[in-house]
C-alpha cells in the first residue's frame, strides 16, 4: 500500500511539473522553427527568429525601458514595503489591521481601473505621462506583492536582536544594515525579483501610460502580434525565460538566496 501511495505521489508530481513546463517547452521549440507561422509543425532547425530580433530595433529599446521600469519600481516598491512592513510588525497594535488592508487593496483592484485612475491623476496636476506616471503605477501594483514577502520574514524575526543591538550602542541605522537588513535578505531579494517580474511582464497597466519614448516589451510584441504571428515572438519570450533562469541560478548559486523552495 505504502508503494502504490509513494508511485501515486510520484506521478502525480510529474504530472503537475509536465503541465508547468510542457507550454515553455513548446514555445522553446517552436523559436528555433524554420517554419514561418506560429504555432507550426515543427519543420527544421534552426537560429533565424533569435537573429531577426535585433533587426527590429523597437523590441531591442522597449526591452531596455521595460528593465528600467521593471528595476525602479521594484526597487521602490521594496523599500516601501520594508519600511511599511517594519512598522506594522513592530507596532502590532489592532490599528494595523485596517493599514495593512488599505496597503494590499491595489491587489483587488483591476489592473485597468489602475492605469486609468493614474492618467486622471497626473491630468489632474499637469503631470507628464510616460516614465514617471509608469513607474508610479508599477510601484504602486507591486508593493503588495513585496509587503506580503517581506512580512513573512518579519513573522519569524526575533526582535531581540535589535535590542541587543541598541543595548550595544548601535544606532537605528546601524542596526538595520548590520543586524535587520542582512536577516531579512532572502525576503528583500524575493520582494524586488517578484516586482520586477510583475513590471517586466505587465501589459494592462502599461497600456493606457506609455508614450511612443517609452514603449515596454510587451506593448512592442502586443503590437507586432495585430500585424503579424511568426517564431520571432516565442524566439523573445523564450530569451525573457532564459535570462529569469539565469538570474535565479546567480541568485541561489553565488548569493546563496532561494526564491523558490
Amino acid at each position: 500500500m505504502r508503494r502504490l501511495a509513494a508511485a501515486t505521489e510520484q506521478l502525480y508530481l510529474a504530472a503537475l511539473y509536465l503541465f508547468i513546463i510542457a507550454p515553455l517547452i513548446v514555445v522553446a521549440a517552436t523559436s528555433i522553427n524554420t517554419a514561418t507561422s506560429f504555432p507550426a509543425p515543427f519543420e527544421g532547425l534552426t537560429f533565424k527568429w533569435y537573429r531577426a530580433i535585433f533587426a527590429h530595433s523597437e523590441f531591442i529599446h522597449a526591452a531596455w525601458t521595460s528593465a528600467l521600469v521593471g528595476t525602479v519600481s521594484a526597487a521602490l516598491g521594496t523599500v516601501a514595503a520594508f519600511l511599511a512592513a517594519y512598522a506594522l510588525r513592530r507596532r502590532g497594535k489592532r490599528e494595523n489591521v485596517l493599514l495593512n488592508a488599505v496597503l494590499v487593496s491595489p491587489i483587488l483592484v483591476p489592473q485597468v481601473v489602475i492605469s486609468l485612475a493614474m492618467l486622471q491623476f497626473a491630468a489632474l496636476f499637469q503631470l507628464s505621462g510616460g516614465l514617471p506616471s509608469l513607474i508610479g503605477v508599477h510601484t504602486v501594483y507591486a508593493l503588495p506583492f513585496a509587503l506580503r514577502l517581506i512580512m513573512v520574514g518579519l513573522v519569524r524575526f526575533d526582535f531581540s536582536l535589535e535590542d541587543a543591538s541598541h543595548g550595544l550602542g548601535a544606532g537605528r541605522l546601524t542596526t538595520w544594515r548590520h543586524v535587520t537588513l542582512p536577516l531579512l535578505r532572502p525576503n528583500l531579494v524575493a520582494a524586488f525579483a517578484f516586482c520586477f517580474i510583475l513590471s517586466f511582464v505587465n501589459l494592462p497597466i502599461s497600456l493606457f501610460l506609455t508614450t511612443a519614448q517609452t514603449t515596454t516589451l510587451p506593448l512592442v510584441m502586443f503590437a507586432y502580434i495585430e500585424a503579424r504571428l511568426d517564431p520571432m515572438l516565442a524566439a523573445v519570450a523564450t530569451s525573457i525565460v532564459a535570462a529569469a533562469c539565469v538570474a535565479m541560478l546567480i541568485l541561489e548559486r553565488y548569493l546563496r538566496i532561494r526564491l523558490v523552495e
